[in-house]
């Protein structure tokens, strides 16, 4: 087919136009090849994040028992630490509670003996203990012990009052004792 333009050339369509020879171009294809080249390429490093990402969690589950006694053993260290200073403190002679028992040693009357010193959450410092049956005067010896513990300003500093919580008359062998509990609330 032949084909005749009769337009002037200023009017003329130029029929060669690069736009519609674009698809034609090798530098088309090779763009299109490099976009599915990194398209393909990060897909492919996607799923080897997500199969490490995997393999971490699992690694982790894994390990979740091992962190737990790890924290368990570490707190345990932190109180051992603690307690080990509270030691050596008393060990030097500087404890406060080294003064305060030697000051409830002082004030303990004769006949009368302790068979258990405790710390209750309610009650404070609990003091367990006996005395001697000496001639009906075994009650007046507790309520001296505990005007003895109240006159004492190395044991009174550390609590607020120091109460008389029970007190019975028991007879074992032959022997008359009276068993005490004394509660004394511990200052703040």
């Amino acid at each position: 087919m032949l084909t005749i333009n009769l337009l002037p050339e200023s009017y003329r369509k130029t029929t060669a136009t690069p736009l519609p020879q674009l698809h034609r171009s090798p530098l088309v294809s090779v763009v299109l090849a490099i976009v599915l080249g990194v398209t393909v390429l990060l897909a492919l490093v996607r799923q080897i994040r997500q199969m490490q990402l995997h393999h971490l969690k699992v690694q982790l589950q894994q390990l979740t028992p091992q962190r737990v006694e790890a924290d368990r053993l570490r707190v345990a260290l932190q109180q051992l630490r603690v307690q080990q200073t509270s030691f050596e403190g008393l060990h030097r002679g500087e404890s406060a509670w080294a003064k305060r028992l030697n000051a409830l040693s002082d004030a303990t009357p004769e006949g009368i003996w302790f068979t258990s010193l405790s710390v209750d959450p309610a009650h404070g410092l609990v003091i367990e203990g006996s005395a001697l049956g000496q001639e009906g005067q075994e009650m007046a010896q507790v309520g001296q012990l505990v005007q003895n513990l109240k006159d004492q300003t190395a044991f009174s500093s550390a609590v607020q009052d120091i109460q008389i919580e029970s007190i019975k008359s028991v007879k074992e062998d032959d022997v008359e004792l009276t068993l005490f509990t004394l509660t004394c609330a511990l200052s703040q």
